[in-house]
This record gives C-alpha cells, structure tokens and sequence, in this order.
C-alpha cells in the first residue's frame, strides 16, 4: 500500500504547480514528476488518495429493508457516492472529499424522517392491526414514502457514470464485498396497496433542499441543481 504521507507531499507539490509564479510552478511539477515516477505512482493512484468514507446508522441488518435500499440509492445518486453495508448492518458511503461525510448526514437526515413517519403510521392507521402483519404493513408505507424520495431524485439530479477512483478504493480497501438483496414486505390486498399509497404521498412532500448542515454543508441536490 503506497504511503499516504508520500501521497499528499505530491498532492502538495502538484497544487504549488499551480502557481502564478512560473519558476515555483515548474519546480514544484518537476519534484512531483520525480516522486511519482520513482515511486511507481501514477494518476489512478492520486485520484484514490482523494476518496474518503464514512458511515451511518441504519437498520443494522444483513439483509436490509426495501426502503432502506431506496433510501440508500437516492443519496448515492444526488451525491455521486458509493455505499456498503459493514459487518454490523450500517451504511458506509464512499466519495470524493467531504462528499462521504455529506452523504451520511442526508441519509441520516432522511433515515430519521422515514422512521418517524412510520411511527407515527403505526399510531393512527394501524394500531388495532395484529403485530406481526402490523410489521409488514408497516413497511409497506415506508416503501412507498421511500420510492417517492427516490423517484424525486432520480426526476432532479442526472445518472452519473461510474467513478473508477471510488471503485478502485472499494476494491483495494474492502475485499470481498457481495451484493445483497432486498428483503420486500409481502403483503397482498387493497389495504397494503392504501398503505404504500399513503407512504408515497408523505414521501412526496419530502424537502429534498433542506439544508444537510444548517452552517456550510451543501444540500442534498445542491450538486444536481
């Protein structure tokens, strides 16, 4: 694994080739060029350097919910990250920069929204429903409120190409990562189809500009506007 200290000294040297000074510019591309060649690095390898990660809280299962995987794909499209779920059933985001970190809170943002619309679903329209079926039902109406927010997103920001830095970085730094599938609520009859109904029109209603940090950090489709 190449030294992330050597990686930043010719990150360093490469911004400092940036100068209006031509003399320090020239050195400073000249000292980077040298490192890079007798080091064996190459431009795959700075790109990498730049990609960072970071992770939320979720359901904490290996098998996630529907919804969280709309939930899931819905920052990974706005943002431009890739996610993962760790070994103890959270969501790990990958990006360029401070991206990973934005990620994680919008999908904490969103998350948190998600589970309390559910909540409070439970409370009103399905308190007298048995508890196991109750469950499902339950998740039904997230589905619907959490393919609504995807659906908005995918409607606001474009499909992006696949960022090889981020997928090289996944690779090298998490092996053996499988894809996992979905566990979907099955519920059949007019009563889950109000329940997905009333999920979707809540999740329409979703404020995907609300600031991801009220200070500085950028929107959740601050970048796809």
């Amino acid at each position: 694994m190449i030294d992330p200290k050597l990686l930043k000294k010719i990150q360093k040297c490469l911004r400092l080739a940036k100068s209006a000074n031509e003399h320090e510019a020239a050195a400073a591309l000249a000292k980077a060029r040298e490192l890079m060649e007798v080091n064996g690095i190459g431009e795959a390898d700075l790109a990498m350097a730049e990609i960072e990660e970071a992770t939320a809280r979720s359901t904490r299962t290996m098998r996630p919910p529907l919804w969280e995987l709309h939930l899931n794909a819905a920052v990974n499209r706005a943002l431009g990250t890739v996610s993962f779920i760790d070994a103890v059933g959270d969501r790990t985001f990958v990006g360029h920069g401070p991206t990973a970190a934005i990620a994680t809170y919008a999908y904490a943002m969103l998350f948190r929204q998600l589970k309390s619309a559910r909540a409070e679903y439970i409370a009103t329209r399905l308190k007298r429903v048995k508890l196991g079926r109750k469950r499902l039902r339950a998740d039904i109406f997230a589905q619907g409120w959490a393919n609504a927010v995807h659906n908005k997103v995918r409607e606001l920001a474009p499909k992006r190409a696949d960022d090889p830095a981020i997928e090289q970085y996944i690779v090298a730094q998490h092996p053996g990562l499988v894809p996992v599938d979905a566990r979907k609520a099955k519920v059949q009859g007019q009563a889950a189809y109000n329940d997905w109904l009333r999920g979707h029109q809540q999740g329409d209603t979703v404020n995907l500009h609300h600031g991801v940090d009220a200070a500085s950090a950028p929107s959740l489709l601050g970048d796809a506007r």
